[in-house]
This record gives C-alpha cells, sequence and structure tokens, in this order.
C-alpha cells in the first residue's frame, strides 16, 4: 500500500500525508518520531513504566505517533491513533501500551498501516 506521502524533517522525525479522504471527507497526517530513551537515569520513562508494571521489558526505543486529522469544517484534531486512549476515568489521553512498539521500519510500517485502516474505515 502506498497511498501516502512522506516527508522527511530529519533523520529521527517524518511526517506521513495520506492521498485520499476517507467517507467523513478528512484528511490525515501523521507525525512518526524514533525515541531513543537515557536508560542509565533511574527517572527514565521505561524504567519507570517497567517499574510500575505498564510493559514487560525496558524500552531502549519506542516510536511516538501524532495525527492531525483535519475534518470537513477545517477544524484540526488529533484521531485515529492507536498509542494513545481515554484513560480509565475518561479524563485524559494516556499510552496505548499494547501499541507502544520499539523502533524498526516493520513497525513503523505496521503502525501507519493501523492507522490508515482506522482512518478508511472510520464513520462517526
Amino acid at each position: 500500500m502506498k497511498n501516502y506521502n512522506i516527508r522527511k524533517m530529519s533523520n529521527t522525525r517524518y511526517f506521513v500525508e495520506f492521498k485520499e479522504k476517507n467517507k467523513l471527507n478528512e484528511t490525515l497526517t501523521i507525525e512518526v518520531t524514533r525515541c531513543t530513551y537515557d536508560n542509565k537515569s533511574s527517572n527514565s520513562l521505561p524504567k519507570i513504566w517497567l517499574k510500575n508494571g505498564y510493559t514487560n521489558h525496558l524500552y531502549n526505543t519506542a516510536i511516538h505517533i501524532d495525527t492531525y486529522c483535519t475534518l470537513e469544517n477545517d477544524d484540526c484534531v488529533s484521531k485515529y491513533n492507536p498509542t494513545c486512549k481515554l484513560s480509565e476515568d475518561k479524563n485524559r489521553m494516556v499510552i496505548n501500551f499494547d501499541n507502544l512498539l520499539e523502533v524498526s521500519e516493520e513497525n513503523e510500517k505496521l503502525l501507519i498501516d493501523k492507522i490508515y485502516n482506522l482512518f478508511m474505515e472510520s464513520e462517526f
């Protein structure tokens, strides 16, 4: 599937711009950032995640995703991002650790494809 253009910003950051609109007449751009963690510190996020049981191993890298969905009325919102979810108290967005993936081309493609499918299948 090559229904998008890639705009590289640096070696660790790029934008994926989908060429087509979905059924809701929305457009979508994804920002992909390849994060590398300094786990020498006891306060590194991956160490805190592991210590609190959010993850089952220490992450040295992770793919960070931001989504920019432009609605039919030209408002821009974050939508279709499988790497975050609504918190249990429904007051904020939190990391969806089920979709927290280490940096690799395969994992990046997996997330992009997942986002594309969510975007194209959306009906509300």
